[in-house]
């Protein structure tokens, strides 16, 4: 029996899996996979505007070893005042608007999905502090050849200084979703282990840092090895996982949000 229980359906299927996000957090499930949110040729026609800018995203990176860049700016990365993460909001929130608006928009193609299969609870990006506008609802993600994401649980954002604000607004784990928009042609896989976050948590804070710490090769593992347009949803603050280093000239491209449920438990967050 597999540590990872999952549930995997059509996104045309969704009105029959109303309980699935609900599910998620109660533990029951670990992971959610949601074939054909968007189309083949609307990833590949969505790849080629992102390849090039075409919509003029504000763009940021990763630490340089990882080999990776975002279309808008990751949380974990921003500086504590969070000053230049609002100034890019509202760019970054008009580039995404013009991206998706040939395909219905990224509302109701994204997060009315996870709207549907989580009984209808509205799904959106947290209000900002004081007269700051909304946090991004996500961020677009590249990984060229030799890109990765070192193992980790998501639960550890919420300890960093960037996160203080955010922290009054939710409550419970984070889960996260990793939209497929190309696949790499060696690799790059989400592959998600068998340790659980109050087992091993301690183990592998600021892995981005040069410290010793468990070999991941003697974990269990799930690889998510799916097509463009899957958009694949995990218990990421209570699981390890990492992105597998990409091979191949072919960048992988994904967009992803973390997310969390507000305080009043009437609705979840989503942010980049």
């Amino acid at each position: 029996m597999t540590f990872l229980r999952t549930v995997s359906f059509d996104a045309g299927e969704a009105a029959s899996h109303a309980t699935a996000l609900g599910r998620l957090r109660a533990d029951e499930i670990q992971a959610v996979v949601v074939r054909n949110v968007l189309g083949r040729a609307e990833c590949a026609a969505i790849v080629a505007d992102l390849e090039t800018n075409a919509q003029n995203f504000p763009a940021t990176a990763f630490p340089a070893p990882f080999r990776s860049s975002f279309y808008g700016m990751n949380l974990n990365l921003a500086d504590p005042d969070l000053a230049a993460y609002f100034a890019m909001v509202p760019p970054f929130t008009e580039s995404l608007a013009a991206l998706m608006a040939p395909y219905g928009g990224f509302e109701a193609r994204i997060t009315g999905l996870l709207s549907a299969i989580d009984g209808g609870r509205p799904y959106g990006p947290p209000p900002g502090p004081g007269r700051a506008g909304p946090y991004m609802v996500t961020t677009l993600r590249s990984h060229r050849e030799g890109g990765y994401i070192p193992p980790h649980f998501d639960n550890e954002q919420r300890m960093r200084p960037s996160y203080r604000h955010l922290e009054t607004l939710v409550v419970g784990d984070i889960f996260s979703f990793v939209l497929t928009l190309s696949r790499a042609e060696r690799g790059g896989m989400l592959e998600v282990f068998d340790a659980k976050a109050e087992a091993w948590s301690a183990r592998f804070l600021n892995r981005d840092r040069p410290a010793p710490k468990p070999d991941i090769a003697n974990f269990a593992r799930h690889a998510f090895d799916v097509e463009a347009g899957t958009l694949v949803l995990l218990r990421s603050g209570r699981y390890l996982h990492h992105v597998a280093p990409v091979g191949g000239a072919t960048r992988r491209w994904t967009a992803c949000s973390f997310m969390a449920e507000t305080r009043a438990k009437d609705g979840v967050y989503c942010w980049g």
